[in-house]
């Protein structure tokens, strides 16, 4: 969190749905220019008037459920520093070995489930209930 002046004042640069949306996502306000916005929606800025590490930052199109696998490998080596410059002014031709980015899924129904390798006994045990006395 930021002290209340540096608050304040990104709250009068980038107006108020855009403060309560970084407030609830990000848990910061920021203020920068924008870059570029993706295929998915996502929106990337950068103000190199901070300090590094803060400098680029994403604010994600889904408001309900942000996830950072949302974010095209072109955007991510751009936001880890990877390529100075973003991916709008650089000449990216996919690869055909690259195919489509996939969602991660743990911790949903669709999770990668493991399968049992064991095969299954011959006499499976079956217990002797004794009567009470």
């Amino acid at each position: 969190m930021s002290t209340l002046g540096r608050t304040l004042k990104n709250l009068a640069k980038v107006g108020p749905s855009s403060y309560i949306r970084q407030m609830d996502t990000i848990g910061d306000t920021k203020w920068g220019r924008l870059v570029g916005v993706d295929v998915n929606g996502n929106k990337y800025f950068e103000n190199n008037d901070e300090i590094s590490g803060r400098e680029r930052w994403v604010e994600y199109a889904s408001i309900v459920q942000p996830d950072s696998g949302d974010i095209t490998p072109e955007w991510h080596g751009w936001l880890g520093k990877f390529v100075q410059e973003p991916p709008t002014e650089q000449n990216f031709l996919p690869k055909k070995w690259w195919g489509e980015p996939t969602p991660n899924f743990s911790g949903t129904p669709k999770a990668f489930k493991t399968y049992n390798t064991t095969r299954p006994k011959v006499n499976a045990w079956e217990p002797i209930v004794k009567a009470r006395v």
